[in-house]
């Protein structure tokens, strides 16, 4: 399967990296507002095809799927032009900018019948599959609480200070403690109650989310792109807790019983590998490109792992944070 990827930054290298150590996905082409860029990044990672036009990527014959790695304030402009060039597309997360955008996409790939994904790669790991099968089996007893937090020192990267860019910590790293809010205690939310510090241009530089579930559970979320935190959720029960360590990348799981006693720990590299060629695992996109060729070979417009109906409702999740933190965009409207 071709793999054609907008977009030449950090992330696009990691994923990248990825699919040529890989034996079924081919790093096919690149496209970067820059030739000399996107001719770098093709011989880097020896490519067919560089171009310094998304359309002209989008509109190659060549290419099956287009992964979108530019920042979110582009990606509806861009998840469109792909699709309506009958491209399968993977969009990096945050989906969108708001839900208005999030609908209008998915609702054009489930009437052309092509494939649209979230590349949330934390749904798509072992470890994330592991967690909830312990907590379906009540390891820990029922879920009353957890506390997830995500923050990095970010502020000298502009798409996160300006509003006419989607800025603020939400969109970019608040995503990954609410998603495993979801993972944790599912989506039936209750109430909502967030708060935000904001800078001059409205954008959230670090915000709190209250979350209270129908079946009584609570969640204590925090992200920011101030200073750097833990990264790290606890999930506490009636029985005991879970240390998740890493809500983005998922290194492991800390199991303790009610009187704070470890009793089990299982690493990321303890969890059954997919069977590459080395046996080992990558960088942990893997996961979420053997999902997204699945769901295609099977004719699927989603993925199980982050069905539309997830992203959809994440995507309204944090509208209505982003509204009672008082940051608005632009295209809001």
């Amino acid at each position: 399967m071709n793999f054609g990827i907008i977009g030449a930054g950090n992330i696009a290298n990691t994923f990248a990296t990825t699919i040529t150590q890989m034996s079924e996905p081919n790093a096919y082409a690149i496209a970067s507002r820059s030739m000399e860029k996107a001719a770098e990044f093709r011989d880097r990672y020896g490519m067919e095809k560089a171009y310094d036009s998304y359309e002209a990527l989008a509109q190659d014959p060549g290419v099956d799927i287009i992964y979108i790695a530019t920042p979110h304030s582009f990606h509806y402009e861009q998840a469109k032009m792909c699709l309506e060039n009958g491209k399968h597309v993977l969009l990096e997360k945050a989906f969108c900018a708001n839900a208005k955008q999030a609908k209008e996409i998915i609702d054009l790939a489930e009437d052309k019948g092509l494939f649209l994904g979230e590349a949330m790669w934390t749904r798509f790991m072992p470890l994330a599959k592991k967690l909830r099968q312990m907590l379906d089996d009540k390891i820990i007893g029922d879920v009353m609480y957890m506390t997830a937090n995500l923050n990095f020192p970010m502020m000298h990267k502009e798409r996160l200070i300006k509003a006419e860019l989607a800025g603020g910590a939400l969109l970019d790293v608040g995503i990954y403690p609410l998603t495993a809010a979801s993972l944790i205690m599912g989506d039936n939310i209750k109430t909502i109650k967030a708060t935000g510090l904001l800078n001059e241009n409205k954008c959230d530089l670090v915000g709190q989310y209250i979350l209270t579930f129908d079946e009584g559970g609570i969640a204590y979320l925090n992200s920011g792109m101030c200073f750097e935190s833990d990264g790290n959720a606890v999930v506490i029960g009636t029985n005991g807790s879970i240390v998740m360590e890493g809500v983005n990348f998922i290194r492991g799981l800390r199991v303790f019983d009610s009187n704070h006693k470890e009793t089990e720990y299982i690493s990321f590299e303890d969890i059954e590998k997919y069977p590459y060629e080395n046996g080992e695992n990558i960088t942990g996109y893997e996961y979420e490109v053997l999902g997204c060729m699945d769901a295609i070979k099977k004719g699927h417009t989603e993925c199980p792992e982050i069905t539309h109906k997830e992203t959809l409702f994440m995507m309204k999740t944090m509208d209505e944070i982003r509204k009672q933190m008082g940051v608005v965009y632009p295209f809001d409207s």
